[in-house]
C-alpha cells in the first residue's frame, strides 16, 4: 500500500520519494506517470510488493527482506519491490547498499503515496502511507505522505489531477518555484522534524478549491469486530484446543467526525487540498517552546501552499495571518 522512492532534482544530489502501491508489481504507483516524474530526472523506487494498508510505522526484525528488481520504464532510473511494511522500504532505501553508489550524495526528499484513501485526522496513527514519510523524517529527510480521498480509484487517470498537484507541492518544498527561496521549505521542515501531509479531494480537476494550511483533526473511524462461526463440517476438522478458540474479524463500524474549520477533514470535504505539517515529537511541551517551533515551521509551510498555488493557478487558503 505505501511505499518509498527517490528522486532527483537536476543539478543537485539524488532525493528520496515515497509513494504507495496498491497492490505491488506488476501494477503501477499511481503517481508515477510521465506527468509526476518528467520534472525530476532521477527518481529510484523502493516499495512493497503487495497491499500494505494500516501498517503504521512497523518495521521488519529477525528475518530477511527480499528486493525484486522492478521495470517501471524511462522515467525511473531504478526501483525495486520488497517484502516488507512501507515504513521498512524507506529504511531500506536510506539505509543500506540497495542504491549505491547512485545515491552516495544523500537524498533531498522523501514522498509516500498517492494512497488510495484519506489519511486524514487520527487516522494518521494507523496508516502505512504517513508512516513511510514518518520513517523518512526520523533520518533527518524532508518527507511528504500524499493520499486521496477516494477508495474507489483504482485507474491512472483517477490520479491525473492529484499527480499535477503533488509535483507542485514537491518542487515548492524543494524550493524549485518561484520566489525560490534560499534556503528552501524543506530546510524549516527538517530542522523542526516535521513532515508534511497531504489529502486530495474525492472531486478532481475543476472541482478543487485550492490549496489549504490545516491542522490535523481528530476524526476517527471506530471498528465494527464480526465473530465468525466455523461450519460444523469445518468443525469436524478442527483440534480440541482449536474448538475453544473465537475468531473475529475487523470491519468498518461508524465514523467519529471532525469538520472543525481550518482541519484536514474539513478541508477536503469543501474541494480543499489540505496540507499539514505533522511534527514527530509527541510529548506536550510549553507555549513557549511551542513558539519557537510553531512559527517558521507555520511560515515554511504556509511558502510551500502560496508557491504550489500559484505554479496551478489555485487558490491559497489558511494562509492570510501568516
Amino acid at each position: 500500500m505505501k511505499d518509498p522512492r527517490t528522486l532527483q532534482k537536476q543539478g543537485t544530489k539524488s532525493a528520496p520519494l515515497t509513494p504507495s502501491l496498491r497492490p505491488g508489481p506488476p501494477a503501477q504507483p499511481e503517481w508515477a506517470t510521465e506527468r509526476f516524474c518528467s520534472p525530476f530526472p532521477w527518481i529510484s523506487v523502493c516499495a512493497p510488493n503487495g497491499e500494505r494498508s494500516a501498517q503504521s510505522h512497523a518495521i521488519t526484525l529477525g528475518q530477511h527482506l527480499t528486493c525484486q528488481p522492478w521495470d517501471m520504464g524511462d522515467m525511473v532510473h531504478e526501483a525495486y519491490a520488497v517484502d516488507g511494511t512501507p515504513a521498512d522500504t524507506v529504511m531500506l532505501a536510506l539505509n543500506s547498499p540497495l542504491f549505491q553508489p547512485n545515491t552516495k550524495g544523500g537524498f533531498d526528499a522523501v514522498v509516500s503515496g498517492i494512497n488510495r484513501g484519506d489519511n486524514c485526522g487520527l487516522h494518521v496513527i494507523y496508516s502505512g502511507t504517513v508512516g513511510a514519510a514518518r520513517e523518512a523524517a526520523c533520518k533527518g529527510i524532508p518527507a511528504i505522505a500524499f493520499s486521496l480521498d477516494n477508495h474507489m480509484a483504482r485507474k491512472l487517470e483517477d490520479y491525473a489531477t492529484s499527480a499535477q498537484l503533488s509535483v507542485a507541492i514537491l518542487k515548492a518544498m524543494l524550493g524549485m518555484l518561484p520566489p525560490h527561496p534560499s534556503p528552501p521549505p524543506a530546510d524549516a521542515l527538517k530542522v523542526h522534524d516535521v513532515l508534511l501531509n497531504v489529502n486530495y479531494p474525492m472531486g478532481q480537476g475543476e472541482l478543487i478549491q485550492g490549496l489549504y494550511l490545516t491542522h490535523q483533526s481528530l476524526a476517527c473511524a471506530f471498528p465494527a469486530f464480526k465473530e465468525l462461526h466455523p461450519s460444523s463440517a469445518r468443525l469436524e476438522e478442527l483440534s480440541e484446543a482449536q474448538k475453544t478458540e473465537r475468531v473475529f474479524r475487523n470491519y468498518f463500524g461508524s465514523m467519529q467526525e471532525d469538520e472543525s474549520v481550518g482541519g484536514d477533514g474539513w478541508a477536503i470535504k469543501n474541494g480543499w487540498v489540505s496540507i499539514t505539517p505533522i511534527g514527530l515529537r509527541s510529548d506536550i511541551e510549553s507555549r513557549t517552546s511551542q513558539a519557537t517551533v510553531f512559527e517558521p515551521v507555520m511560515q515554511a509551510t504556509a511558502d510551500i501552499v502560496k508557491a504550489a498555488a500559484a505554479d496551478t493557478s489555485l487558490e491559497a487558503g489558511g494562509v492570510a495571518k501568516l
